[in-house]
C-alpha cells in the first residue's frame, strides 16, 4: 500500500489581513496608493485615486446625496447656465427674432438637462433643509 501524503492547509491567522476585504485593495480607493511598502508617489496610483474621488463627487452630486453647501451652490449655477440660453431663445422669439431648428435641438437639449440639474438641485437643497 502506497500512502499518500496530505497537504495540510493550516487557518487563516487572526492577525493576517484579508486583501479582497480592505478597502484599500483596490485601485483608485483611497489607501491604496501608501499601503504596506509603498511611498505614495506614483502617478498613475495617484491619478486612479484623483479619478475615484472625482467620480464619487459626481454620483452624490445626482443622486441626491450632496451634504457639502459649497458642491450644492456649485449644482445650482451648473443648472442655471445649462437653462439661460433656452430662456433667452424663447424671449428672442416672443420679439419676432426667430433660430433655425438646428439651434432649438441644440437649446432644448441644454434646457433640459438644465431643468433635470435643477430639480436635483432643489431635492438636495431640501434634504439639508431637512
Amino acid at each position: 500500500m502506497i500512502k499518500k501524503n496530505s497537504l495540510s492547509t493550516s487557518p487563516k491567522k487572526k492577525n493576517v489581513k484579508d486583501k479582497q476585504s480592505s478597502p484599500g485593495a483596490m485601485q483608485g480607493w483611497p489607501g491604496y496608493r501608501t499601503r504596506d511598502g509603498r511611498s505614495g508617489y506614483d502617478p498613475i496610483d495617484t491619478r486612479a485615486e484623483a479619478a475615484h474621488t472625482a467620480g464619487t463627487i459626481f454620483q452624490k452630486l445626482f443622486t441626491g446625496q450632496v451634504r457639502n453647501p459649497f458642491g450644492l451652490f456649485l449644482l445650482g449655477v451648473l443648472g442655471l447656465i445649462l437653462i439661460t440660453p433656452l430662456i433667452l431663445a424663447i424671449s428672442e422669439m416672443v420679439n419676432g427674432n426667430l433660430f433655425s431648428w438646428d439651434a432649438w435641438i441644440l437649446l432644448l437639449i441644454l434646457g433640459v438637462a438644465g431643468l433635470a440639474v435643477l430639480i436635483n438641485f432643489i431635492k438636495n437643497l431640501i434634504k439639508i433643509i431637512k
